[in-house]
Formats: C-alpha cells, structure tokens, sequence
C-alpha cells in the first residue's frame, strides 16, 4: 500500500473522482474532526457507515459534525435502537419499545443521554426533548439503511442475499458480493478488512482502539485506508 503522502500526489494529479467513507464513529468526536481534515486532501463527498452515536462522550457533537459538514451517513444499529426506545407518533400514545429500551442502555444510550443533557438530570424524558429541539431526532430518522454511489453500496452491517433489508444493521457474516463494492462497518476489527471487489470493512474500533477509519473509493473503484488517533 502506497504511502499517504503518494496517494494523495496520485489523486490531485490525475483529477480522479474519489468519495470518503468513514467508521463506526461512536461520539469519538475529537478522531472524526482530525480524520475529516484528512479526507479534505482527497474529496469533500463523505459518507458514514452509522453508528454516530453510543459509548463515546461526544454523541450529540459527532451528530452535528456530520450536519455541518454535509457527511451523509447510513443507519447504523444503535440510531435504529435509539429510535425504537422513543416515545413517537407510530406507535400507541405514552407507549416505548421497553425491549428495545433495555438493548439500548445495554449498549451504551448513557453516553449518549449524557451528552445531549449536560445540565439536566438526564432522565429520558429530558433526553428526548433535546435530540427533538436541536434537529437531530428528525435527521437520525431520516438516515437511509444504504446508500449506493458510482462505485460501491455503503451499509452498516453490509448486504447478505436472501436476508431481510433490516439484516443490514445487524449483519456479521461476510457480505454478499454484488456488482459493487460493498463497504460496511459493525464489526470491530484492529484493522480495515479489504477484499478487493467485494469489500471493505472499515471499523477499526475506534471506541476501545482509539484509531477512525475511512476509505477512499476511486472512480474505478480501487481503495485506500486512511486512519487517525489522538
């Protein structure tokens, strides 16, 4: 693999369209504003594989970053989690999906609620009421399950045939290969997993290994990984 200094060299000068896709981001805020001054070299069309949310401390600041920004994330698991254990216009008036509220806190909504109410007593009611006010609970809710561009399909947990299209958040089996690249997320790994013409995993833990991920796609669709730390 080229090192980053070249590939950017190779990029700018043969004017070749590239995207940006990022991990698993897990309010590790501090990684996503470095590693997006990175992918700035090469492109300023950035997606997210999901999870914004979740077990880091700056939940409702990584949500912002990627509004800000233009980031066009897909759903991840814990935004579909999230969503279920809110009281909403779906579902019977004062009623919550207590299962999917106990999933939830098991996997980590008190950072999250932590970091939307700050000054609050953090009830899930106050927690509620601010996601809703400062937009987010209307943006999460209008996330995608997949995205697909020019040269790959982007999901959280990645395409399996013959599976429910709600598998794609879940999903830990190696992803079906299409006629596309298929990048995806979900499953940490100490590394970005790349098989060339099938797919790229870009989740590189960030939350327990500290390190963010993305991947640059070229026009003709061959992938570099770039990463940052603090």
């Amino acid at each position: 693999m080229y090192s980053l200094q070249r590939i950017i060299k190779i990029i700018l000068s043969s004017n070749m369209k590239t995207i940006a896709v990022i991990g698993d981001i897990h309010g590790c805020v501090k990684q996503l504003i470095k590693l997006y001054d990175k992918i700035l070299k090469y492109t300023d069309d950035v997606y997210s594989v999901g999870d914004l949310i979740d077990r880091g401390e700056y939940s409702k600041e990584a949500v912002q970053f990627c509004i800000d920004n233009q980031i066009k994330p897909v759903m991840g698991n814990h935004e579909y989690t999230m969503l279920q254990s809110l009281i909403d216009d779906t579902r019977e008036k004062g009623a919550r999906d207590k299962e999917a509220l106990r999933l939830w806190m098991y996997i980590g909504a008190d950072k999250t609620i932590e970091s939307y109410c700050k000054n609050t007593k953090k009830k899930l009611k106050d927690f509620t009421k601010e996601l809703i006010e400062c937009g987010h609970y209307d943006y999460i809710k209008s996330l995608p399950l997949s995205r697909e561009t020019d040269t790959c399909i982007i999901s959280h947990g990645g395409i399996v045939s013959g599976k429910t299209e709600i598998n794609m958040l879940y999903n830990r089996q190696t992803p079906s290969k299409l006629n596309k690249l298929q990048v995806i997320g979900h499953t940490p790994e100490p590394e970005a997993i790349y098989r060339k013409g099938h797919y790229v995993n870009i989740d590189t833990g960030c939350i327990y290994w500290g390190k963010l991920s993305a991947v640059i796609v070229s026009e003709d669709a061959s992938c570099d990984i770039i990463s940052a730390q603090i």
